[in-house]
């Protein structure tokens, strides 16, 4: 558990800093870097499959990762401000989208939207390094803009409570491989 988990740090480390290259009109500075988002989405969505021992769907146990482990994501004031998310068709047909709350956000037009459309038409990602920066701010067409150095600082204090959390309950820290590994082929 604590090697994965040491991993999941540096990866994602890793990728926050990376910059434009050379030529580039940025050259040199930070990018906005859509891989750090995915990473940070695949980690909540494995972190969640341990705290729900395998047992739960995708969203549920992305959604049980957030609320159990980055509550300052679901208790701040520019992720309450956030309207119901758009409405999508799922690929087994069934209608979703129309939920409140940033966790909902995150996975249905974050997560889903780059893993399985490429790129999000409901909202996009920005960076900021302002200490006082917020999850999330609207562009000009009041469309979300999710801060990913804010989501990566939450996240990575989330794999600190997921780390308290496993000391509490022998079985999260027992069966760690178990869980994260249920259903994988």
């Amino acid at each position: 558990m604590d090697r994965t988990l040491r991993w999941m740090t540096e990866n994602l480390r890793g990728a926050l800093t990376a910059e434009h290259p050379p030529g580039h009109k940025n050259q040199g500075r930070h990018c906005t870097n859509s891989g750090s988002g995915i990473l940070i989405c695949c980690y909540i969505d494995a972190l969640g499959k341990v705290l729900t021992k395998g047992e739960k769907g995708s969203s549920v146990r992305f959604r049980k990762f957030v609320t159990v482990c980055m509550p300052g994501f679901i208790e701040a004031n520019s992720t309450k401000a956030l309207p119901k998310t758009p409405a999508f068709k799922h690929p087994n047909g069934k209608p979703g989208g129309g939920n409140v709350g940033g966790e909902y956000w995150l996975y249905e037009v974050y997560r889903c939207g780059f893993v399985h459309g490429f790129y999000p038409t409901a909202g996009s990602w920005g960076r900021s390094s302002h200490p006082h920066a917020k999850f999330w701010s609207f562009d000009k067409n009041r469309k979300p803009v999710l801060i990913i150095d804010v989501l990566a600082k939450e996240f990575l204090n989330g794999i600190e409570r997921f780390k308290q959390k496993a000391e509490q309950e022998d079985d999260l820290r027992d069966n760690f491989g178990t869980y994260i590994t249920a259903g994988n082929p």
